[in-house]
Parts: structure tokens; sequence; C-alpha cells
């Protein structure tokens, strides 16, 4: 059975989602005066799992890694200002220190599985700057890609991936 959902809806009222009644979202100001607002989620025993920064104005730069892509699925309901529709995903990226776990909504380019493809960027653009979003790992996120196929199987990991493909910009 589903959990009850709740719906949150950043203070400037372009983009919201759905969570399990039990989690919690407080919001933040950036560090350092950035822009945006930041939404923090957390499960109910108050363990932060997601950040969502919504109107930022930071870019993406990153060098060659390779990826293995987990999980990718559309996110109709965030069509960016340039028509391309973000996606959801969940990838394991190595850079010659082991492996890297990103999980979040990305442009669709950074779903490409491979060798010497440009690292994971986490920020899609918005028609009011930008939303960053960051499942939290601890690090390393997991012991391999193994364990980090097996996460997939959990409930925390089927929640956190309808959170994100519930995102929606009015």
């Amino acid at each position: 059975m589903s959990p009850a959902l709740k719906t949150f809806t950043f203070p400037d009222g372009h983009i919201s989602f759905t969570y399990p009644e039990a989690w919690t979202v407080r919001t933040v100001l950036p560090p350092d005066g950035l822009a945006g607002v930041e939404a923090i989620v957390a499960d109910a025993s108050g363990n932060d799992l997601l950040t969502l920064a919504n109107g930022v104005n930071a870019g993406c730069t990153g060098g060659p890694v390779s990826r293995q892509v987990f999980d990718q699925a559309a996110v109709p309901g965030m069509t960016a200002p340039n028509g391309t529709e973000p996606s959801f995903g969940f990838v394991a990226e190595s850079y010659g220190k082991g492996d890297a776990f990103f999980m979040g909504l990305t442009d669709p380019r950074s779903l490409k599985e491979g060798e010497g493809v440009s690292s994971w960027c986490n920020l899609v653009p918005t028609a009011n700057g930008g939303l960053f979003t960051r499942v939290h790992f601890n690090d390393p996120g997991f012991p391999n890609k193994g364990a980090a196929k097996a996460w997939m199987a959990t409930d925390q990991y089927a929640q956190l991936k309808a959170l994100l493909l519930s995102l929606n910009y009015a």
C-alpha cells in the first residue's frame, strides 16, 4: 500500500512535489547569499534525504568520467524553457578514486553511459533560474555498485524516485 502523500510548493509558487506524509520539508536560504530557496526533505526519523534548490543561478562544470546508469525516467512536469524535458536518474560514476553515486533530476545528456562522458550535472533550467536536486548519500554512498542496485529495491528508493518524478513547474 502506498503511503499517504502531502504536497510542498516552493514560496514563489512555481515548483511543487508530493512526498510521504511522515516525511518533513523545511526551507532555508542557500549559503553565502546565493540566489534561491532550498527545500530539505527528511524522513520520519529526521534524517535529511534530499535537497532541492529552486531559483538558483549557478552552472555545472565537469570532467570526463565513466558512467553506469541504474535507472532513469522522464519528468514531464518539469519541461525546461528551451523545451528539454529533464530526466530522473540514478547513476554511478568512476573517475579514478572509486565510484560516486548520484540521484536526482538532470538534463537527459547527463544520462549518457560509457567512458569519457561529462560528469553528472543536477541543475535543470527553469523559467525562474534553475532547480538543483541532490539525494544525500554517505561518502562513499555505497560500498559498491551491487549495494547501490540492491538499495533500488527498498521503500526509501521508491519514495525518493516518486517524489522526484512528481516535480511540477507551474
